[in-house]
This record gives C-alpha cells, sequence and structure tokens, in this order.
C-alpha cells in the first residue's frame, strides 16, 4: 500500500559522476567535493508541499549499486534521480542502461525519474552537450535537469524539488478510488497522459528541464 506521508528517492550512477555531492548540495546546501564510500547512506528529510508535510527518504547509493544490490535498490524506491557527468560519456551511458532497467523492472506508472546531468561547470571538458541529456530524457519519459552541485545550490534544489512534486502527484493519483474500477493498464494511460510517458515516438512532450 502506498504511504501517502513518505517518499522513497534513490540515487544511482556510476562512480565519481558526483551522486554524494548532490545529494548533500540539496539536503544541506553545502558542496563537499570528495566522497569515497563503499556503502550506502539512508538521509531523512521533510518537505511541504500545499501545506502537507511528507516525509523523503534518499538512499544515496554507492558502487555496489552497479552491481548486485541494483535490483533490491529499484524495488525499495518510489522516485529515482539518475546521475552522470557532462564530462564523462562512459557515465552517460551507464545512466542510459540504469533507465531502462527502471523501465523493465517498475511498472511505468509506479514510479518517478530525474535524469540529471552534473558537473556543468566544467565546461572545458564536456564530452555529453544538453541536447544529448534532453534527447534521452525524452526515449524515457523522465524530468532532465543539468546542474553544477560545486558551484549552484538553487539548481540542484529545484531538480529535487521537481521530481518530488510528480512523485507526489503520482502517489495521490495512484491511491484514488478510480484504480479500483479501470485497474493498472487504465491508470497508467491516466498518468502516461498527463506526465508525457506514453507518447509514441513521434509524439513526444516535452519534460521539464533545465541547465543551471
Amino acid at each position: 500500500m502506498t504511504n501517502l506521508n513518505r517518499i522513497r528517492v534513490v540515487v544511482l550512477g556510476s562512480a565519481r559522476v558526483g551522486k554524494s555531492a548532490v545529494t548533500v548540495r540539496y539536503l544541506t546546501k553545502r558542496y563537499i567535493g570528495e566522497y569515497s564510500s563503499n556503502s550506502d547512506f539512508l538521509y531523512r528529510h521533510n518537505v511541504t508541499f500545499d501545506n502537507v508535510t511528507t516525509e523523503v527518504e534518499i538512499l544515496d547509493t554507492s558502487k555496489c549499486a552497479a552491481t548486485g544490490c541494483l535490483y533490491d535498490h529499484i524495488r525499495w524506491g518510489e522516485a529515482f534521480v539518475v546521475v552522470y557527468s557532462v564530462c564523462d560519456r562512459n557515465s552517460f551511458n551507464d545512466a542510459h542502461e540504469l533507465l531502462d532497467k527502471l523501465g523493465k523492472l517498475k511498472l511505468p506508472s509506479y514510479f518517478t525519474t530525474l535524469l540529471l546531468g552534473n558537473k556543468r561547470d566544467l565546461d572545458h571538458s564536456r564530452q555529453i552537450c544538453v541536447d544529448d541529456g534532453q534527447e534521452l530524457s525524452l526515449q524515457y519519459g523522465c524530468q532532465f535537469y543539468e546542474v553544477s552541485a560545486a558551484e549552484n545550490f538553487a539548481g540542484v534544489s529545484l531538480a529535487f524539488q521537481s521530481l518530488l512534486r510528480e512523485a507526489r502527484s503520482v502517489q495521490l493519483l495512484r491511491a484514488l478510488p478510480i484504480r479500483r474500477k479501470l485497474g493498472v493498464n487504465s491508470v497508467s494511460k491516466v498518468l502516461g497522459n498527463i506526465f508525457g510517458k506514453n507518447n509514441k515516438a513521434g509524439d513526444r512532450k516535452k519534460r521539464p528541464s533545465l541547465s543551471i
């Protein structure tokens, strides 16, 4: 049963893309440049939407998320932040694979995803352009933001807030009585119409995106 007072967020991505940096930046406004850990970290944070306070659990995953732990992380989460570095083509390819696995392991209407390009301040080393990230987000019907955890709290905060607002909307829609009448497939179609997740390739709507 959906817990409307809690949103579980999983931060995924390959090593050295800044998963912990963006997570801590969002939670504390501080930037810490060096992280080295083989363990996952679970943070709890309260957010308020429309005068309703919701507990957010954010799981900052270690490199093990790319191996045996990934399936458990995906089963646990309701919203996902898939991080890549704009300076690393391999990390972008890994993000593509993670989005694909999410689509295969979760019912489309039961989760929310944010594709997050990090390190946009390192433009001189850029390998992934903004259009690449936008196109990948369109392919998987997810939100897309490009940020610099090192330089700007506002962009990271806006990206997380946008993800959480959508996750909250998905939770509320799943809890509606209409779900019992229409069934899972029809609810999926309703969510697709709202969030653009089921658009055909030739008629895909742009999702919320920003480079900041």
